[in-house]
């Protein structure tokens, strides 16, 4: 148990919020036909969702130029932002934490990677009853996770210190932004994780097997 008073709960987005890994997976396929290259199994190229484009086009195409690289990710990304909301669903728990939170005045947002051209449309469509108090999506600043600042600058958004806020994450640039910003930092072990052992060396504070779990965190 965390002696902590947790008055806000931020989370990442992929593979720790919403499941959204059949619809990034299907789309990494149409782009590996189009360019007559095998398939990927959503098992294993779900591990690489966490990176971003760029990580699901490395662990698929691995011997690419740069320049060939660049062409893959602007093409996927092009493919993902026409089939963003096709299977994507929130992880079974993620609405009875969120209703849990807001009960007890816990404000709850959402700091990702992702582009906010991809994010915002997909959050709109999931339809939050308890709509999240801020989004802090890749683009919104200069720099990204594992850089804190994305972290602080949700804090400042929802007006609370980043000691009484929680991030929750399924990789270890979440956890690093998080405890650099020096919040409670937690992994979602349920997420896209290729290695569950690898997260002991994270340095994460606290780590859950289902979102459900987070509700120990909710005094």
């Amino acid at each position: 148990m965390i002696n902590r008073k947790i008055e806000a709960m931020l989370f990442d987005f992929d593979g720790t919020l919403a499941d959204t890994s059949e619809d990034m997976v299907n789309c990494l396929n149409i782009l590996l036909k189009n360019h007559g290259k095998k398939d990927v199994r959503l098992s294993e190229a779900k591990n690489f969702i966490s990176k971003g484009a760029g990580g699901l086009i490395d662990f698929s195409c691995p011997k690419l130029s740069k320049s060939e690289r660049k062409t893959y990710i602007k093409e996927y990304l092009e493919i993902y932002k026409n089939n963003l909301f096709i299977r994507t669903h929130l992880f079974d728990g993620i609405k009875d934490i969120i209703e849990n939170l807001t009960l007890k005045n816990i404000k709850w947002g959402i700091v990702t990677n992702k582009p906010s051209y991809l994010v915002n449309p997909i959050v709109e469509m999931l339809n939050f009853y308890h709509k999240p108090s801020c989004i802090v999506a890749g683009d919104t600043l200069s720099v990204k996770k594992p850089n804190p600042e994305p972290l602080i600058y949700a804090a400042k958004l929802i007006k609370c210190e980043p000691i009484f806020c929680a991030y929750v994450g399924d990789d270890i640039r979440d956890i690093t932004a998080a405890n650099k910003a020096g919040m409670l930092s937690v992994a979602a072990m349920y997420g896209f994780i290729k290695d569950p052992n690898e997260v002991i060396e994270w340095g994460c504070d606290y780590t859950i097997n289902t979102p459900s779990d987070l509700k120990n965190l909710i005094i």
